[in-house]
Order: structure tokens, then sequence, then C-alpha cells
């Protein structure tokens, strides 16, 4: 970890902040280890500047047989395996399209989804979980994942959810910044070790109203 990086932190988040990068970066030269700080958004929260989002955009949820288009292009990373256990699990793709163009898109879960090929998250499926996304290189720098984020919040909480439900790890600095701007809030952290091949979880006790926790994946979840 450079001293810019160290000093960017300092002047954000403090000298805690500071001694978190550090303690983390030192644990995980010793074993395998993630602390995952668990929030919520909701209309209320939200920031609402991030709901205006390009007029010439349009934003909304893709059909399968427009994701499947899409998916044609490479650029996009949507590959046939990923796909096919997306729409296993009833996940939906949340889009914001110029004209025809996927300019950047989200995927959006009521269910248990990996983090990894080893780990799966779970929480209370009133919240939508939102993972997978992606801006096309020529749109990025207009915040198009926070907005596409926005919209789909409104879109959602429009057929009965709660709000959205995601994690941080908490030494993603750049990244807490952001969704704390948009008006995420926190709801506890969930702590993962490797130990000579096991894991061991711990997740705060804020996280079990929101049934935010993490597991090992399960031999029926790998196929």
């Amino acid at each position: 970890m450079i001293k810019e990086d160290l000093k960017r932190i300092k002047d954000e988040f403090g000298m805690h902040g500071v001694f978190h990068a550090l303690e983390y970066s030192l644990i995980n030269k010793i074993s395998f280890y993630k602390e995952l700080q668990g929030m919520i958004v909701t209309m209320q929260t939200l920031n609402p500047k991030y709901l205006q989002g390009n007029p010439n955009y349009e934003h909304r949820f893709l059909s399968a047989d427009e994701v499947k288009k899409y998916a044609a292009d490479p650029e996009t990373q949507l590959t046939e395996k990923f796909l096919e256990r997306a729409f296993k699990k009833g996940d939906r793709c949340f889009a914001i399209l110029d004209g025809d163009f996927l300019a950047s898109y989200g995927w959006y879960s009521t269910q248990p989804t990996p983090i990894n090929q080893d780990l799966v998250l779970y929480f209370d499926p009133q919240w939508v979980y939102m993972y997978k996304g992606y801006t096309h290189p020529r749109y990025r720098g207009q915040r198009l994942h926070a907005v596409g984020m926005a919209k789909a919040l409104k879109a959602v909480t429009g057929e009965g959810f709660k709000g959205l439900i995601s994690y941080v790890e908490t030494n993603n600095f750049a990244s807490l910044r952001s969704v704390y701007r948009m008006g995420y809030v926190n709801i506890g952290r969930v702590k993962i070790f490797r130990i000579m091949g096991k894991y061991r979880i711990q997740s705060d006790k804020e996280c079990a109203q929101y049934h935010f926790t993490v597991r090992p994946i399960t031999n029926e979840q790998r196929g």
C-alpha cells in the first residue's frame, strides 16, 4: 500500500481508517480474510439526485431474450454459464440503454448468491441484492452504476420490496465513499477467516435483522 493511498484514507476516514487498511493487508499476507460491510438503501435514505439520470437514456429491466441478445457481444462479459445460473435463480438484469446500445447494467436477486467460488451470501428476500455491475468503457465517468442502482431501487420498491441490500469490503474505501454518498447505511459486518482450509464466519448481531450472512457453498449450489 503506497503513501498516497494511506494519505487519502487518512484525509477521508481518519487514522482509524489507516490502521484498518494496514491491519487488513497484514492479515491477508498470513491467511485468507475478508470483512464485509453490510448495507442497505431505501427510497427514504437514497440521495434523490441519482434518480435523475440522462433523459436520453432508457432505464429498465431487460427481458431474457434481450439479455441473450446483448450477451452475444463479448464486451458485455455475460457468459452463457453465468446467464444459465442467473436465470435459474430468477435474477434480473437492470440496464441503462443508449438507444439500442447497452451502456450499463447490474444484476438483481432475491436468492442466496455466490460471492466467489467458495462462499454464498444470504439475506432476507424482502430485500433485493445487487451484484455484477458493469459500465461500458465509453460511458464511464457518468456515474451510471449509481444511477442504475437508484432507478432499480425505485422499480423494486414499486414491486413491494423494502430496498436494496449489498456489501463492500471494509478496506475498499473508494467504494465505501461512493455508496455512502448515494445513501446506503450500515447494517453490520461479516468477518470471514480461512484457517487450514476451513472457513470461520462471524456476523455482527445487527446483521440478524436482515438474515445477512455468508456460508460456504454447497455441492448443489456449485452445480
